[in-house]
């Protein structure tokens, strides 16, 4: 098969004829249809973002396609199924903090990385039975589009990890990025009261706003931290109950403690975005408010199927995004120059093997 292959740590990829992964039990082999191209994937793969990967690779994280063939110990997935493939793979063999991978982007030496580290800028992808999953006829065969699914999952964990619910306040903290544009819409779906979006560009928030309506508010950001406080509480009109954080790297860190000090009492906030520097925030309120923060590192499996369900229901709807971009393995690399130039709220940018 035809895989595009990263031997040694730079931004561009080799696309080489390779074996044609094996199949095992306990897996399936998927023929590739789309795949999503994250607008960071240039960085990963220099080593500027240093997620840690095991060389050579071929990158390239969730995806839609095809099975060809399935494990004998299949129960539910058949061959010629259209499915998804989540690249979060978990260790099966560790009920408690299983190590956990996310194939063709993050993968630490081990076991895992042996065996499923290549991802979905292939011809074809060996992913585990566990992480396939099929896609309602409902929701169409349009396989770039599809790949949405994939943006939504991680704001979506963030979201169960703070165990939001109807009727709650959402504010979210990098709302018109890659991951959190999405993270508004599924909230609405999850029956958010509203939410919350501060930002310092209006003109970026002004479609996401247009685009759900009134349960949506956008509150322009000051550099003054009570400012900022007074803001949001204002914008909620209400408690809020959790703070989703999914920034960028050189947002500032008074933003983040400004959100956390807005929560109600027993409120939480989730941190998600892997930022490098420290938090700093103080003790009073986190005591007499009896606040939780907690970091998040995607989703539970249990994630795919009810965000699959909650697009049947109509809840969610694909066509909130637009494939903005679409190249084939021999143009990767212009690929991963687009995803990244036009990194757009509900923009796709995809590879079609």
């Amino acid at each position: 098969m035809r895989a595009a292959v990263l031997s040694e740590r730079k931004p561009q990829l080799e696309v080489q004829e390779i074996a044609d992964p094996v199949l095992t039990p306990g897996s399936a082999i998927v023929k590739v249809l789309a795949a999503p191209v994250l607008p960071y994937l240039g960085e990963v793969m220099s080593g500027e973002m240093p997620y840690p990967l095991v060389l050579p690779i071929i990158p390239g994280t969730s995806g839609v396609g095809i099975v060809e063939e399935v494990g004998s110990d299949a129960s539910n997935i058949k061959k010629g199924d259209l499915v998804f493939c989540d690249s979060c793979i978990r260790a099966r063999d560790e009920a408690i903090g299983p190590q956990t991978i996310l194939q063709g982007l993050f993968c630490p030496d081990g076991q895992l990385s042996d065996v499923y580290r290549h991802g979905t800028l292939a011809e074809k992808v060996l992913t585990p039975l566990e992480n396939i999953y099929v896609i309602p006829k409902s929701l169409g065969t349009d396989a770039a589009k599809l790949t949405c699914i994939n943006q939504q999952l991680v704001p979506y964990g963030g979201l169960l990890a703070g165990n939001f619910g109807p009727g709650q306040t959402l504010l979210m903290l990098g709302g018109t990025g890659h991951f959190g544009s999405c993270a508004i819409g599924v909230a609405l779906a999850m029956g958010a009261r509203r939410v919350v979006v501060p930002g310092r560009n209006m003109q970026r928030l002004a479609p996401i706003i247009d685009k759900f309506g009134g349960r949506v508010v956008a509150v322009p950001l000051t550099e003054n931290e009570d400012e900022n406080i007074a803001a949001f509480k204002n914008a909620a009109d209400g408690p809020i109950d959790l703070v989703l954080e999914l920034l960028g790297a050189t947002a500032p860190q008074t933003l983040l403690r400004a959100a956390l000090l807005s929560l109600r009492s027993n409120g939480t906030g989730v941190i998600m975005s892997g930022r490098i520097d420290n938090l700093e925030m103080p003790f009073t309120p986190l005591m007499t408010k009896a606040l939780t923060i907690k970091g998040n590192f995607m989703y539970p499996r249990t994630a795919v199927i009810s965000l699959l369900s909650l697009m049947e229901a109509g809840l969610i709807d694909v066509n909130w995004f637009e494939v903005n971009g679409k190249f084939s393995l021999d143009d990767i690399d212009k690929g991963i120059k687009h995803a990244k130039d036009t990194a757009e709220a509900f923009k796709l940018t995809v590879v079609t093997p």
